[in-house]
């Protein structure tokens, strides 16, 4: 008992000498024993001023903070600090982010901690914790976890392993998430009901990506055209997943990547003034991520993406939809000398029409070349009009019975080759009003368009493909007036194969 009462005077002077003035600890009991070598904070409060840390202030508030099973002949006699488990019970952890320097550059500090021993625990637990990350002026929470709990086994550092970017090791972790939110810039948010993250697979439920504004709303905030996004992935999960750091960036490797029936709703409105700043192709995007990454395989299953596009002309949004979409992405990676990145997608266009896609391409290309090649097959034309109608002011009838093409671009030009068997493809321009026929127009387009009987032997018509990058709008545009172009040259041309 005396040796306790000896042992408690020196931690409360310790804590009141030794810790630094940016940090202040406070604690409402402190409880020990020697026998067991367990000591236990109640109601804990800790609060960082942010000196030599990425953040400005850090409030951690908890029931208890305890340590069992201290090892003092390993303290004495081995240079080591050894401790069977640390647990903070029931923590409420709050970070305060720093504001930007004048130079807009982050202040990069250094690891003040200087330790003299190794350090070891057996079992390191945060039990049923919340999170909340706010920005420089506490006006904006910038992430939320309503629920976190995180056990490590085998955590140990040293003095050399405390100044890594890492400043621990461990043998085992589990660590889960409730409720996750985080805003992404202004106009987006993501949330996650729940994460599992363990040695080797990571399973996330329910996570949703989603434009925080109304469809109307956006278009009131905005100046320049924005897609409003709304995408839901009822299930993901990532297996062997490994993380590490090397010349001051994190990498990141995932063995497999599967998101099971994601569902993406895109709507454009084009009443907005048109954004004509350059836009990136995919490759040159990946290699500006500020971190390394490469995942060997991506797995969509039973996805859905539904495109809409607003004109205005007071008539309905024309939509494209692709259902039961399949896709395997091989080879996801902005590190140098890895394999090109290849993505094969089959779905549903519009319920009727199977489509397949394969695209591929190197991310570190200077040129950003790519080759991409797909098929349509039974695809009954009459289903584009809802599309066609409210934004080209056109409508068609009849089948695609077979569609190829082949295209090679780089991020300049587009040219390839595409054969189509068809029957009784015929199209009708609309009046203003888009509630009758312009039949003079619609007449002398299907005099240039051919009906198909002028096929080869094998039911097919041929044609060529040269288009030109318009560098203000997306890849999938720039896929689109390839095809575009190909379709004009099938139907108006000779049909014959060069």
């Amino acid at each position: 008992m005396i040796a306790e009462w000896k042992v408690k005077k020196e931690i409360i002077a310790f804590l009141e000498q030794k810790v630094p003035n940016h940090i202040e600890f406070t604690y409402d009991e402190l409880t020990l024993s020697l026998l067991k070598g367990s000591i236990a904070f109640n109601d804990v409060e800790v609060v960082n001023l942010g000196k030599q840390t990425s953040s400005c202030e850090i409030k951690i508030n908890a029931n208890q903070f305890a340590i069992k099973g201290f090892n003092y002949w390993k303290m004495l006699f081995e240079k080591s600090i050894f401790i069977k488990s640390l647990t903070l019970s029931k923590p409420h952890l709050k970070f305060r982010t720093c504001p930007k320097r004048p130079d807009n550059k982050d202040e990069i500090k250094n690891n003040p901690i200087k330790l003299i021993k190794e350090i070891f625990i057996e079992d390191l637990i945060l039990d049923s914790g919340i999170v909340e990350v706010w920005d420089s002026e506490e006006k904006v929470e910038l992430i939320s976890v309503e629920s976190i709990k995180l056990h490590l086994n085998n955590v140990a550092t040293n003095p050399d392993i405390i100044t890594k970017y890492l400043p621990f090791t461990s043998s085992k972790y589990n660590i889960e998430f409730k409720n996750f939110n985080a805003p992404l810039g202004k106009y987006e948010k993501l949330q996650m009901a729940s994460m599992v993250m363990k040695d080797s697979t990571i399973n996330i439920t329910d996570l949703s990506l989603f434009t925080v504004y109304s469809k109307t709303e956006l278009s009131k905030e905005i100046t320049y055209e924005r897609d409003h996004v709304n995408l839901s992935v009822p299930v993901i999960e990532i297996e062997n997943h490994n993380y590490s750091v090397a010349n001051d960036s994190i990498h990141i490797y995932f063995k497999e990547l599967l998101f099971t029936q994601p569902n993406l709703e895109i709507y454009r409105d084009k009443s907005n003034l048109e954004d004509l700043e350059n836009k990136l192709l995919y490759g040159k995007l990946l290699q500006k991520l500020p971190f390394k990454l490469a995942i060997d395989s991506v797995l969509i299953k039973k996805g859905t993406i539904v495109y809409e596009e607003d004109i205005p002309n007071n008539t309905k949004a024309g939509a494209l939809n692709f259902d039961k979409l399949n896709a395997n992405i091989g080879h996801l990676s902005n590190i140098k000398n890895e394999k090109p990145l290849n993505i094969q997608l089959n779905a549903n266009l519009m319920g009727t029409g199977k489509l397949h896609l394969n695209w591929q391409f190197d991310v570190h290309d200077p040129k950003s070349a790519f080759q991409i090649s797909g098929e349509l097959s039974k695809f009954n034309t009459v289903s584009l009009n809802d599309f066609l109608v409210p934004n080209l002011r056109t409508q068609t009838t009849g089948t695609i019975d077979q569609f190829y093409f082949t295209i090679s671009g780089n991020e300049d030009v587009a040219v390839g080759d595409i054969k189509m068997s068809y029957d009784d493809f015929k199209f009708e321009v609309l009046n203003k009003d888009r509630n009758g026929v312009k039949k003079v127009l619609s007449f002398i387009g299907n005099l240039l368009v051919s009906d198909g009987s002028k096929a080869d032997e094998y039911g097919y018509r041929y044609g060529d493909i040269s288009a030109e990058r318009v560098k203000n709008k997306s890849f999938f545009n720039y896929l689109w007036i390839s095809i575009k172009d190909g379709l004009l040259s099938v139907l108006t041309g000779n049909g014959k194969k060069e």
